[in-house]
C-alpha cells in the first residue's frame, strides 16, 4: 500500500465520524417533520433530538455535535414559534427555545471534550504498551548479553572442560527456568555417555540421573545420539511420547516433559551435547534454542582458544624442555662451526662441566681430523635450506671417543649477521651392541624369550636332518589355547601378556632336553619333539604337555582356568618339508578344537581334505546370502495353561545349489567365526520381523517372534541402532519382538553387555537366555541385566520325568525364575509325560516337537488358521 493509498484509508474514516452526526440530525428532523404533517405527534421531540446531538458528540466529536445541536435548535424554534409567525414565541415557550439553545451546544461541547479526553488516554495507553514491551525485549535482550558475556567470563575461568561445562549448565538452568541440565560426549567406544558434569532445580532427579549415568547411545538413538548424529539442536516437545527416547518411564517418573539437545562443537571437532529438560510439555522455542546455542557457540569457541592456548604453551615448553631437558644434544652453531648455544645433555656428551668451556669455539675441534671437512660441507647443504643427518666420531675434552649422529636445519634468524644452523645430535657409539641385540631379537619373541617362528624353522629344519641321520623319529606339535580372545577380552591384553609367559615357562618345563618350545604369534606355539624312538613318545609328550593346564594359572589375582588343544604331525611319515609339517600340525590342531578342544589329534591326510571342504563352504556362504539361499523357519511356542500359540522361534536353513540343506551346526559356527553372521543376522532379523508383522496383519495380532544373537551380532557397537531401524521399517512393536541370547554371550564383556541389553529393553524388547543351565554356574548375572524369559535347555527336558536330576534342575530353575520375576520356556519338549511336569510346576510355555517341528512360513500359516494347540485337558 502506497502513502497516499495509507493517508486515505485514514481519512476515510475520520470524514464519516465528521459529516455523521450532522446527517443523522437532520435525517431525524426531517422523520419529525413528516410524522407532524401527517398528523401523529410524537410525545417529546426534544428528548429525540437530545439523544441524536448526544451521540454526534460522542461519534463524531465536539465539531459535530454543534452541528448538529445548532440544526436542532433551528427546528426546535421552529416547532415552539406561534403558528404563522415563525421565531416569534409567547413567554413560556421562549424561555424553552432559549434554555434549549444555551444547555444543548454546552452538553454537545462537554461530551466532544470528553470523547477526545477518552481517545487521548486511550492512545497513551497504546503508546505506554509499546513502551513496555519495547523496554521489555531490550530488557530481555540486555539479560541475554549479560548471560553470554557472564558465561565467557566464567567458562574462561574454568579449570577444565566439565566445570566449564558446569557453569554452563547451572546458568543456562537459571536464566530460563529449566529443571535439568546435563551433558553428553563421546567415548573410546564409539558411543555418546554421561558425564559428571550437570545441574538440577528440583526433586526427584536422582533415578533419571543415574539412569543417564548408566546409559550410553549410539549416533542416531535417543536424545544425545540423535543430536551427536546431526550436529543440529533437537527439540523433543514430550519426551514421554517420543519414540526414540529410551528413558522415557524415568522422566515421567521425574516430571520431565520437554527436552533440548544442543551441539558442543569446536571448528569441525564434535565435543558434547548440553541436554536440558522443563516439566511440561512445550512447543519449538527458537528463540530458547538461539539462546542455548550462541552458549554451546561461546563455550565451543572458549575449548577452541583455550586448546589453541594449550598447543601453544605445549610447543613452547616441548621447545624448552628440548633445549634445557633433552637428553641429546641440542645446539646451536654458526655457519663457521662456532658453537652459540648447548644444552646440558650436550655438555655432558663431550665432557664439558660448564658452557663457556666451548661457547663462542668452533664444533669442529673436537671432531677427527677426517670427518671436518665434510662437517664443513654438511652445514653449508643445511644453510643452502636442505635438511640433513652426518655421522662422525669425536674425542671429548677428557679424552673418551664417541660416535655421534647429528641432523640439523637451518635457522631462520640471523645472529651477528651470521645465519644459524640448529642441530640435534644423539650417541651412537652403542649402536653396534645395538644391531647384535637386534639379530638376537629377530630370532627369538620378545614376550616370552622363546624362539620365534624364522628361529623355529631353523632349529626344525636341523632337527630333520639329525632324524635322517640316526633313523629316528620327529615330532611337530601346534598347540592354541582354547578361548584365549574371550580371557584378552575380559581381563586385558596386558594381563593376556602375563597368561603366554606363564604358559612358555610350563611348556618349557615338560619338554626333553633338545626338543624346542617357539611361540608363532598371538596364542599359538609349536614345538619340536627331536629324536623320538616310536610314536609313543610323542603322546607321552602331548600328555604332560595337557597335565600342565590342569592346575591354574595365577594372574593378577585371578585364577585362570585354561586349556589347550594339541595337533601333532609326524616326520617323515606325513611330510619331508618343515612348512608342511608345521601346516600339518596346524590342520590336526584345528581338528582337535572341533573335536571339543583340550585334546590333541595326529594328522591324518583326511584332514586336508576336511579343511579344503572347509575353505570351500567359507567361499559359498560369503556369497549365499546375495544368491536368496537362505530361509527362515518357525517353531512354535505355546502357552502352557491355555495351550495357544503364543508366538514362534525364527530358525536359519541353508538350501545349497549343490549340496542340499546345510546342516545349521556346520554353518552358523563358521558364519560366527569369518564375520559373515552380521549380514546374515540382520537379514534374519528383518525377515523374521516382516513375516511376524504379516501374520499380525492376518488377525493373529498377539504373536510374537523371537530371534537368536550371536556373539558377533551382540558385540556389534551399533547393534541397538541397527534393531531400532529394522523395527521402524518392518512396522513391528519392539514388545513383540524377543532375542534370545547365551549365558556365556553375556558373560562376554559384562559391563558393555548390560549397557546394550539394557538399551533393548529400554526399547521394550524381551530378553531370553538361551539354553538356560548350561553355561556360567554363576547366576548374579540375573538380578544384574534386565532379562525377561529363561529358556530350560532341552538336555534337562530330554529325560523328564524319568531322570529325577533333570526333572529336580527344570523344577528348580522354574521355580527361581519366578521368585525373580522371570518367565520359563521349556525347549524340546516332545511328550505328553513331559508337557504334563511342566505345567505341574508352573513353567509358562514350551516349544518342541510335541506341538510341531519348525516349519516353513506356508506350513506355518497353515498351523494358525487352523487354530492348532495344545491339549490342556
Amino acid at each position: 500500500m502506497t502513502t497516499t493509498e495509507q493517508d486515505l484509508h485514514t481519512v476515510k474514516p475520520d470524514l464519516w465520524r465528521s459529516i455523521g452526526g450532522p446527517l443523522l440530525a437532520i435525517i431525524a428532523i426531517l422523520f419529525l417533520e413528516i410524522l407532524a404533517r401527517t398528523g401523529y405527534r410524537i410525545p417529546n421531540p426534544p428528548a429525540i433530538l437530545l439523544i441524536v446531538v448526544a451521540f454526534s458528540a460522542f461519534h463524531g466529536g465536539t465539531r459535530s455535535g454543534l452541528i448538529s445541536a445548532v440544526l436542532s435548535w433551528f427546528y426546535f424554534a421552529h416547532h415552539f414559534s406561534i403558528p404563522g409567525q415563525p421565531f416569534q414565541y409567547s413567554g413560556e415557550n421562549f424561555v424553552r427555545v432559549m434554555m434549549w439553545a444555551v444547555t444543548t451546544p454546552a452538553m454537545a461541547l462537554m461530551i466532544g471534550l470528553l470523547q477526545r479526553r477518552t481517545e487521548r488516554v486511550h492512545e497513551l495507553s497504546s503508546a505506554n504498551v509499546a513502551l513496555e514491551t519495547q523496554i521489555a525485549e531490550r530488557k530481555r535482550a540486555e539479560q541475554e548479553v549479560r548471560l553470554l558475556q557472564t558465561l565467557t567470563l566464567a567458562v574462561s575461568d574454568a579449570e577444565d572442560l566439565h566445570s566449564a561445562l558446569e557453569v554452563v549448565l547451572r546458568k543456562v538452568c537459571e536464566s530460563t527456568g529449566w529443571l535439568l541440565g546435563q551433558a553428553w560426549m563421546p567415548n573410546e567406544a564409539g558411543r555418546i555417555e554421561c558425564v559428571p558434569a550437570w545441574h538440577g532445580e528440583a526433586r526427584g532427579l536422582q533415578r533419571f540421573r543415574k539412569t543417564s549415568l548408566d546409559m550410553t547411545f549410539s549416533p542416531g538413538t535417543g536424545l544425545p545420539g540423535r543430536v551427536w548424529k546431526s550436529k543440529q539442536p533437537v527439540w523433543v516437545k514430550d519426551v514421554s511420547v517420543e519414540s526414540n527416547f529410551p528413558r522415557a518411564g524415568v522422566a515421567i517418573e521425574a516430571g520431565l516433559k520437554a527436552g533440548l539437545g544442543i551441539p558442543v562443537t569446536a571448528g569441525s571437532e564434535f565435543i558434547a551435547v548440553l541436554e536440558f529438560f522443563v516439566g511440561e510439555p512445550r512447543k519449538e522455542d527458537e528463540h530458547l534454542i538461539g539462546i542455548v546455542s550462541s552458549v554451546a557457540t561461546q563455550l565451543g569457541s572458549m575449548i577452541q582458544r583455550k586448546r589453541a592456548e594449550q598447543a601453544l604453551r605445549r610447543s613452547e615448553n616441548q621447545l624448552r624442555a628440548i633445549i634445557d631437558a633433552e637428553p641429546e644434544c641440542v645446539k646451536v652453531v654458526r655457519a663457521d662451526g662456532t658453537l652459540v648455544q648447548m644444552n646440558a645433555a650436550g655438555l655432558a656428551m663431550i665432557e664439558a662441566s660448564r658452557p663457556e668451556q666451548v661457547i663462542g669455539k668452533s664444533i669442529m675441534q673436537l671432531m677427527a681430523p677426517e670427518y671436518r671437512e665434510a662437517y664443513r660441507a654438511f652445514i653449508g647443504n643445511i644453510l643452502r635450506g636442505n635438511k640433513g643427518m652426518m655421522e662422525f666420531e669425536i674425542t671429548g675434552l677428557k679424552g673418551t671417543h664417541r660416535w655421534m649422529e647429528t641432523h640439523a636445519v637451518p635457522l631462520a634468524g640471523e645472529q651477528g649477521g651470521q645465519p644459524l644452523v640448529l642441530s640435534i645430535t644423539r650417541d651412537i657409539t652403542e649402536r653396534k651392541q645395538t644391531e647384535r641385540r637386534l639379530k638376537q631379537l629377530a630370532h627369538f619373541d620378545s614376550l616370552t624369550d622363546l624362539p620365534n617362528r624364522v628361529q623355529f624353522i631353523e632349529r626344525l629344519e636341523q632337527a630333520m636332518v639329525d632324524a635322517d641321520r640316526h633313523e629316528r623319529l620327529l615330532g611337530v606339535v601346534f598347540l592354541d589355547l582354547d578361548r584365549f580372545k574371550y580371557i584378552n577380552d575380559s581381563l586385558g591384553h596386558g594381563k593376556g601378556d602375563i597368561l603366554l609367559r606363564e604358559v612358555a615357562l610350563r611348556l618349557s618345563g615338560v619338554v626333553r632336553r633338545g626338543d624346542t618350545v617357539a611361540r608363532l604369534s598371538g596364542d599359538e606355539f609349536a614345538l619340536v619333539l627331536a629324536d623320538m624312538g616310536h610314536v609313543d613318545d610323542a603322546i607321552h609328550v602331548a600328555q604332560k604337555i595337557l597335565d600342565v593346564f590342569h592346575q591354574p594359572f595365577r594372574v593378577a589375582g585371578h585364577d585362570l582356568s585354561v586349556t589347550a588343544s594339541l595337533g601333532i604331525t609326524l616326520y617323515p611319515f606325513d611330510d619331508r618339508g618343515a612348512d608342511d609339517l608345521l601346516r600339518n600340525a596346524d590342520v590336526a590342531m584345528y581338528r582337535a578344537k572341533e573335536s571339543g578342544k583340550n585334546n590333541y589329534q595326529f594328522y591324518v591326510a583326511e584332514m586336508t581334505t576336511i579343511v579344503s571342504e572347509r575353505l570351500t563352504l567359507e567361499n559359498d556362504l560369503r556369497s549365499a546370502l546375495e544368491r536368496g539361499e537362505f530361509s527362515l523357519n518357525y517353531q512354535p511356542i505355546a502357552d502352557c495353561r491355555s495351550g495357544a500359540i503364543v508366538g514362534m522361534e525364527a530358525l536359519l536353513r541353508w538350501k545349497h545349489p549343490e549340496r542340499g540343506m546345510i546342516s545349521p551346526a556346520l554353518f552358523i559356527p563358521l558364519a560366527e567365526e569369518t564375520g559373515y553372521i552380521i549380514p546374515i543376522g540382520e537379514w534374519v532379523l528383518r525377515t523374521a520381523c516382516e513375516q511376524c508383522r504379516r501374520w499380525q496383519k492376518m488377525g493373529f495380532a498377539s504373536l510374537y517372534v523371537a530371534v537368536n544373537l550371536s556373539s558377533r551380532q551382540f558385540h556389534q557397537k551399533d547393534l541397538t541402532a541397527s534393531i531400532h531401524r529394522v523395527l521402524q521399517e518392518t512396522g513391528l512393536d519392539p514388545t513383540r519382538l524377543g532375542l534370545e541370547i547365551t549365558e556365556g554371550l553375556i558373560m562376554q564383556q559384562a559391563e558393555a553387555s548390560v549397557n546394550t541389553l539394557r538399551e533393548l529393553k529400554a526399547m521394550g524388547i524381551r530378553i531370553s537366555i538361551d539354553d538356560f543351565g548350561t553355561g556360567y554356574s554363576s547366576l548374579s548375572y540375573l538380578k544384574r541385566f534386565p532379562i525377561d524369559v529363561l529358556k530350560i535347555d532341552q538336555s534337562f527336558v530330554r529325560d523328564i520325568p524319568k531322570d529325577e536330576d533333570d526333572a529336580a534342575i527344570a523344577s528348580t530353575i522354574i521355580t527361581m525364575a519366578h521368585s525373580l520375576g522371570l518367565k520359563v520356556v521349556a525347549e524340546g519338549v516332545e511328550t505328553v509325560d513331559q508337557l504334563k511336569f511342566m505345567r505341574q510346576h508352573g513353567c509358562d510355555a514350551m516349544q518342541g516337537y510335541y506341538l510341531s517341528k519348525p516349519l516353513p512360513p506356508e506350513q506355518f500359516a497353515e498351523l494358525l488358521k487352523n487354530g492348532t494347540r495344545l491339549d490342556v485337558a
